[in-house]
């Protein structure tokens, strides 16, 4: 693809990370041109495609309709699988996106915890367990090199990045007595990964303030 043909493209979200911050990482590690919209909310609500964001605009260069997103996994996914972010190996990429849709379920689990609901709590608990479990186990199987699977970033690592960062940065802007409990979910495997991504030359610009979400990182 020349570079005349190459996309560009609008992401639309929010000012904060929540559930843009993956998309972020992978336009940017992608390589590719994009820029970020913050629409105004809720005036720009009925311009989108089903009234929410995330959105993604992929933007054409003959002068056909742009191509249009929406859903954050649906985005994400798309991205991934366009610029070889998500191995080619249908069972490995399958695994990735297991554990995408698990973390998800945690992101939905941990406003129980913040309202303070004990069933929603106890849900919550059992949840981060199982997936501490998981993620640390094939972290532990694949060398513990920082890497969820192979030597390189992925994007079940850039996601399990940003997860933990919504989770803690939600935390500190709107419940703080709640920020350790999604610090107890890094395991020392986990923080490494979160170590390996940070340290990627490509997010040093977008990443320069994340010690302020992951203290080790300091």
């Amino acid at each position: 693809m020349s570079a005349s043909a190459t996309p560009s493209y609008v992401f639309r979200y929010f000012n904060t990370p929540g559930l843009g911050e993956t998309i972020r990482l992978l336009l940017t590690i992608a390589n590719v041109d994009w820029v970020e919209e913050n629409p105004e909310w809720p005036q720009e609500k009925p311009n989108q495609p089903f009234g929410r964001l995330p959105v993604l605009v992929e933007k054409s260069n003959d002068g056909s309709s742009d191509f249009v997103l929406s859903e954050s996994g649906t985005i994400e996914r798309y991205i991934a699988r366009k610029y070889n972010i998500i191995p080619s190996n249908p069972k490995e990429a399958s695994r990735q996106e297991q554990l995408r849709d698990q973390m998800a379920d945690i992101i939905v689990a941990s406003n129980g915890v913040k309202s303070g609901n004990e069933e929603a709590k106890a849900k919550f608990n059992e949840l981060s367990a199982k997936i501490k479990e998981v993620i640390t186990k094939s972290l532990k199987d694949n060398g513990n090199n920082g890497h969820f699977t192979g030597d390189k970033l992925t994007y079940i690592d850039i996601l399990i990045y940003s997860c933990f960062k919504g989770l803690i940065g939600f935390s500190k802007t709107y419940t703080p007595e709640y920020v350790e409990v999604f610090n107890g979910m890094i395991t020392p495997e986990i923080a490494k990964l979160i170590s390996t991504v940070n340290a990627e030359p490509k997010f040093q610009e977008r990443l320069a303030k994340d010690k302020e979400y992951f203290p080790f990182l300091a």
